[in-house]
């Protein structure tokens, strides 16, 4: 295994001891996580020497980004009409909601990124869920090795934030293990997102920890008691039975609940990853504030065949149907109560948005077997919510005339709410035209500057426990991203 070195390199003269001392790496009050108030001017002062750029304190609202992978217009629509998403009827009702494009192919590392950093897999670096040429091929076909946060070739939002002196959250993001080290930032990291259960509750990981888990490194004392509670034989069992039932273990039973298996990991993955965020959040707003989940995503790969049985040319036994035709659905208002709970914490004075990477449908029709019975190799279209102060409330696009932009459009759009020039490298600009008249004359577009120059040098994928690529691997065959032969 590749040892682990730093992520990012400071400036000269920055002195490391005294960093992890100011941050807490050491015994002592963890000041890194208390409000700005509450710094002393000597902490300030040396913040700003050791630790990049200097601290601003921003005049605007706060920004929080919750990315809910696999989003589909077709599932919330009808569900918005039954008033079974109060929170995201909310948002949407001070705001605008629509569609994003997304890119082809429909790899959830390639997309985050790309949402994360405003440019494709091309310059990004990350092309697959493993090492990969960029037209996908594999580089180590008997044993890949997941993609990790420093193959990554350019700065990510939370990067440009401390650079610019602003501070961030950044929780579960795909790609974003191990944890950088980031000025005035945040980051608890996700190795393999979707299939992160798999692999945070494999024998003994979470009590030995993850290495390189969070940065700073005493942010991972605030997260372990979360994943004592999601270990599957934790609290969260109980959760997840009352919120999704359970699948009858009897003959006739075992494909479903081996789907079911799968999910009841990435449902303990994300519940974790959203009692992290809102602790975080009651702890201190950062200036940008960015949680992925991937429960959409998942509960339509496996579960669509249930939800819409008429569209396949095999036959849907309907007992399964009945116990699992509304386990979409349901995975969609869980999304909502956590999109509330996170909607408490910042306040209605805090710019939100809700992005997902592509959309959801039907797919391998005639074969029942298949572990996917809905996909987006096609590229459909995604969702986006923009809401908060400045954003027109014109409410739900209508259809025909939902396109609100791509997704090389979030990282410029992000920048530009922050306040911060987007670079001319990014593929995409900022999603103006959904903000009123005033935000834009009192927001002018500022010129950005290249943050790629003196970015770190991107290296091969690095492993964080032994065996963890084999469970990422074994976890994308379940999901049916890989197979046997690629």
């Amino acid at each position: 295994m590749e040892p682990l070195i730093p992520s990012a390199i400071y400036p000269l003269g920055c002195s490391f001891l005294a960093f992890s001392i100011f941050c807490g790496v050491t015994p002592g009050p963890r000041l890194f996580l208390m409000g700005r108030s509450n710094f002393s001017l000597l902490g300030l002062l040396f913040l700003v020497s050791s630790c990049g750029g200097q601290p601003k304190e921003r005049t605007g609202p706060p920004i929080l980004v919750v990315g809910m992978d696999g989003l589909e217009w077709s599932v919330l629509d009808p569900l918005l009409r039954q008033g079974r998403l109060p929170a995201f009827s909310s948002l949407i009702s001070r705001g605008v909601a629509g569609s994003i494009r997304t890119t082809q192919p429909t790899f959830s590392p390639v997309l985050w990124t790309t949402m994360a950093t405003g440019v494709g897999p091309a310059e990004h670096g990350i092309h697959h869920f493993f090492e990969a040429s960029l037209e996908g091929r594999l580089l180590e076909p008997s044993s890949p090795l997941p993609y990790s946060s420093n193959c990554r070739k350019v700065p990510a939002l939370w990067n440009l934030a401390g650079q610019e002196g602003l501070d961030s959250l950044s929780v579960a993001w795909w790609v974003s293990w191990p944890a950088e080290e980031v000025a005035h930032g945040r980051v608890v990291a996700s190795y393999a997102a979707q299939a992160q259960g798999n692999l945070l509750w494999k024998a003994g990981v979470w009590t030995k920890s993850l290495p390189r888990l969070t940065w700073p490194d005493a942010l991972e004392d605030e997260v372990l008691p979360y994943l004592k509670r999601g270990e599957p034989a934790g609290p969260l069992r109980a959760e997840y039975n009352n919120l999704f039932g359970l699948v009858p273990g009897k003959e006739g039973w075992e494909f479903p609940a081996g789907r079911d298996a799968f999910f009841r990991f990435s449902f303990h993955g994300d519940r974790t990853h959203y009692g992290i965020m809102r602790d975080q959040l009651s702890r201190e707003i950062a200036d940008l504030n960015m949680v992925y989940f991937g429960l959409a995503d998942v509960a339509g790969h496996f579960f669509w065949r249930y939800r819409q049985p008429g569209a396949y040319r095999y036959p849907i036994p309907s007992e399964h149907v009945e116990v699992l035709g509304d386990r979409i659905d349901r995975a969609y208002e869980v999304l909502d109560g956590w999109l509330a709970g996170l909607l408490k914490e910042v306040g209605e004075d805090c710019l939100v948005m809700v992005v997902s990477d592509h959309g959801m449908h039907a797919a391998n029709l005639k074969n029942p077997r298949h572990p996917q019975s809905g996909a987006h190799e096609d590229a459909p279209d995604g969702v986006l919510i923009l809401a908060g102060p400045g954003v027109d409330p014109v409410g739900t696009l209508p259809f025909g005339k939902r396109q609100m932009g791509s997704i090389f459009a979030v990282a410029p759009t992000v920048l530009d709410w922050l306040g911060v020039g987007v670079p001319d490298y990014m593929e995409g600009k900022p999603l103006r035209r959904w903000m009123t008249a005033m935000w834009r004359e009192a927001n002018p577009e500022v010129g950005g500057k290249d943050y790629r120059s003196g970015f770190r040098k991107p290296t091969r994928p690095r492993t964080p426990t032994d065996g963890a690529s084999a469970t990422f691997l074994e976890s994308m065959k379940e999901i049916g991203y890989v197979d046997s032969e690629n």
